[in-house]
């Protein structure tokens, strides 16, 4: 029986992607989830840790996967999507806690305290069968990426997976950008990555597909499937990015 669960208002809806419409915003989760139980493999007592997790959009559709034997993490920089999330999603989901990380961001936490490249994820080594990180490096620079990536190493458990959304930058990518079929106009080299406003690149970032394999490979991290999203052929913001399922042995 899927839990009814409240859905947090359109002014915190709308700051992770283009949800002013509540239905679409819990529909959007409960796809994304099922698609990465799929192919992630969770079990229904599995540790799930979500890296930025928003006004609870995932976890919502996870709270009818995860039974009592699992637990889900998230944390995320914006004090208002948390507060939500403790004050609506946490009473009601027993093995569900949410975290406030302060971590600047120019766009999402100007004010913060902690830089992304020197943040330390709040939980120990080896703690999760799966971390998800949605849209997250989407918004950071190549150097907090790389660091994301090691602590992802370091709080996944051998065995666990990685599910990640991201915009992939390779020829494809490269033609689509040239011909003007995305909206995405990545453009600008900020060192492996491309952003598409120069002066603020931290509100779109690509990676390129040989730089951010490789970089999960460093890590100890090997590809369980790539698959690529319809950003590159619809001029929209309402599309789909690339998603990677990476594994540590």
């Amino acid at each position: 029986m899927t839990m009814a669960l409240p859905v947090p208002p359109e002014d915190l809806r709308v700051t992770v992607g283009p949800f002013s419409d509540g239905g679409v915003f819990a529909r959007s989760g409960d796809e994304m989830v099922s698609d990465i139980v799929a192919l992630c493999g969770v079990a229904t007592d599995a540790s799930v840790l979500e890296v930025g997790c928003g006004c609870g959009r995932l976890a919502r559709a996870f709270a009818n996967h995860i039974a009592s034997g699992g637990r889900y993490d998230g944390f995320d920089l914006s004090r208002e999507a948390i507060a939500w999330c403790r004050q609506e999603l946490q009473p009601r989901l027993a093995n569900f806690r949410f975290a406030f990380v302060d971590v600047q961001s120019p766009t999402f936490n100007p004010t913060g305290t902690i830089t992304a490249t020197a943040l330390h994820f709040p939980y120990p080594d080896g703690a999760f069968d799966l971390a998800v990180v949605s849209s997250v490096f989407t918004h950071m620079l190549p150097d907090a990426i790389e660091h994301y990536v090691a602590e992802l190493a370091r709080v996944v458990k051998r065995g666990g997976r990685c599910f990640i959304t991201v915009f992939l930058f390779d020829r494809d990518a490269a033609a689509a950008v040239a011909k003007g079929d995305t909206i995405f106009d990545f453009r600008h080299p900020v060192g492996p990555c491309l952003a598409f406003d120069r002066a603020r690149p931290e509100e779109g970032v690509a990676c390129r597909t040989d730089w951010f394999v490789a970089l999960l490979a460093r890590h100890g991290f090997g590809i369980d499937s790539l698959r690529t999203g319809n950003w590159r052929r619809v001029r929209a913001y309402e599309i789909s990015q690339d998603h990677v399922v990476a594994r540590k042995p």
